[in-house]
């Protein structure tokens, strides 16, 4: 079951993502973008120590957010990912793109 908690600081807004990202949740991640993320302009934060599996669509979900700020000059950061999905994160070069910790 995947849940999303969002935050906003003064500087920027944190996501801290628990449970399975992936097609089953797709449709609920992607109207917090458009809810949440499309409609502020701050650097974001990305907690995904609770996120127990990623996909492909859970991927592209990410890429989304990335390229949302990349187009207003801002940042996004992930943190804390589990071996397995920064084991997905390197496969896919993402490592590249994203500042992770």
């Amino acid at each position: 079951m995947f849940k999303a908690n969002i935050t906003e600081e003064k500087d920027k807004l944190v996501l801290d993502l628990s449970g399975d990202l992936d097609v089953y949740s797709e449709e609920e991640f992607k109207s917090l973008i458009e809810d949440e993320i499309e409609t502020v302009n701050k650097d974001i934060l990305i907690d995904i120590k609770n996120l127990d599996y990623l996909d492909s669509t859970g991927l592209g979900m990410f890429m989304r957010i990335y390229k949302i700020n990349e187009e207003r000059g801002k940042k996004v950061k992930i943190i804390n990912p589990k071996e397995n999905i920064l084991k997905l994160f390197k496969i896919t070069d993402l490592t590249e793109i994203f500042e992770m910790v």
